[in-house]
């Protein structure tokens, strides 16, 4: 597809207000008497409303090209004419356009130019902070934060630190315990915040160590500062890694797994799971389960109920962009106990205790909706969301998921 960059200049000033709003006279722009007020008619920086009459703005004059909103995405827009399918992604003011037709894209860049002032970018070479690169020629494309990463080298001192090939050592067990760390001297906060970023759009492979380094926000201890400096000398290791989609195998594949009461503080269990296309992540959660899992069946059980949940809108959007996809998703687990759970709708004494809520995933397996496969525990490319893992097994996890 071609696929090029707009960025929309002051895209909130656009918006007109349905509500009546009133503001004070900014200083040095006064006009008339003293106390006089400015009735607002279109939205500014800084207004709740703006976003929101911002989109509207837009998706009004998108459905007038003939543009309908995704029901999987409202910030995805798709066009279906005779020269081809075309498809429009927004983010605030920075819009991507995707087409199989040359002049069909160049059209609507040039329609969303005339209506608003804006800057054309040309073939995306970077967003949202992600570098592209493309090589049509060979099917293939990586997105990567290589800048992002040096800079963070850069702000906190570490361009000599020794680099590490994991980002969790197995030996480190976070707890709440410890000496309070000095946030006004080690800024924990602001680097955590920078990680998270990081791993949740181009590296899936710090997902864990991130996610159960911002559960201690509040009171970080010396020993969590001790350890976000080894997800940095990771990434300093790691640092030209990113997503890489490649080949034409569109079909979704799914992975979840568990980690059974690794949270030394709770007892709680870790949700992970990641879905494959193309060779490539398109989606990934690592994440603290919501309540105590009495086993690790009902602690499976959760994690497959929380992908199976995830594959189901995957499939949404994947119609939105008429991809042709299989009827049911399949999601790969290692855990029998769960698989037969999910598959037989019977109830015993070890799992008639589990939440009503956990019990759609059952009742979407039962209907066909999603496919429910065993994966030896060694082949789980979702381990590396749950729990710190060797260096081999992580790298193995992480070329799964295309990190290369």
């Amino acid at each position: 597809l071609e696929l090029i960059h707009l960025d929309i200049k002051t895209a909130f000033l656009y918006g007109e207000l349905e509500e009546e709003i009133w503001v004070q006279q900014p200083p040095g722009y006064a006009d008339g008497q003293p106390g006089l007020a400015c009735k607002l008619v279109k939205s500014l920086y800084g207004l709740k409303q703006a976003p929101r009459v911002w989109y509207s703005r837009l998706k009004e004059e998108l459905e007038l090209y003939g543009f309908k909103a995704s029901d999987a995405d409202p910030s995805l827009f798709t066009l279906h004419t005779k020269q081809g399918k075309i498809y429009l992604l927004v983010y605030v003011d920075d819009i991507l356009i995707a087409g199989q037709d040359p002049q069909l894209v160049e059209s609507v860049k040039n329609n969303l130019l005339t209506t608003f002032q804006g800057r054309n970018l040309g073939p995306v070479s970077s967003f949202l902070g992600m570098r592209v690169t493309r090589d049509r020629n060979q099917n293939f494309l990586k997105l990567d934060q290589e800048t992002m990463i040096k800079n963070i080298i850069y702000d906190f001192n570490m361009e000599n630190a020794k680099t590490r090939d994991a980002p969790l050592s197995l030996s480190i067990k976070l707890t709440e315990l410890g000496e309070d760390l000095d946030t006004e001297k080690y800024p924990y906060a602001t680097l955590i915040g920078k990680l998270m970023f990081l791993s949740v759009t181009t590296r899936p492979d710090i997902s864990y160590s991130v996610g159960a380094l911002s559960r201690y926000m509040s009171r970080p201890k010396t020993t969590h500062w001790d350890v976000a400096k080894v997800v940095v000398r990771y990434l300093a290791a790691t640092a030209d890694k990113g997503l890489t989609y490649r080949g034409s195998n569109t079909t979704p594949e799914g992975f979840c797994d568990s980690d059974y009461a690794g949270d030394g503080d709770t007892r709680r269990s870790t949700t992970g799971y990641v879905f494959i296309m193309n060779n490539g992540a398109v989606s990934w959660c690592s994440k603290r389960q919501s309540t105590v899992a009495a086993s690790t069946t009902e602690a499976e059980y959760m994690a497959a109920a929380a992908a199976i949940k995830e594959g189901l809108w995957i499939q949404k959007l994947m119609h939105s962009l008429d991809i042709p996809t299989a009827s049911a998703i399949t999601i790969k687990c290692d855990n029998q106990g769960a698989i037969k759970l999910l598959k037989n709708p019977i109830y015993s004494a070890r799992s008639k205790h589990i939440d009503v809520i956990y019990h759609f995933a059952r009742e979407h397996v039962l209907r066909g909706h999603v496919k429910i496969d065993y994966v030896a525990t060694n082949k789980m490319t979702a381990d590396v969301l749950t729990k710190a893992l060797p260096p081999q097994m992580h790298k193995q996890c992480t070329t799964s998921m295309g990190i290369m």
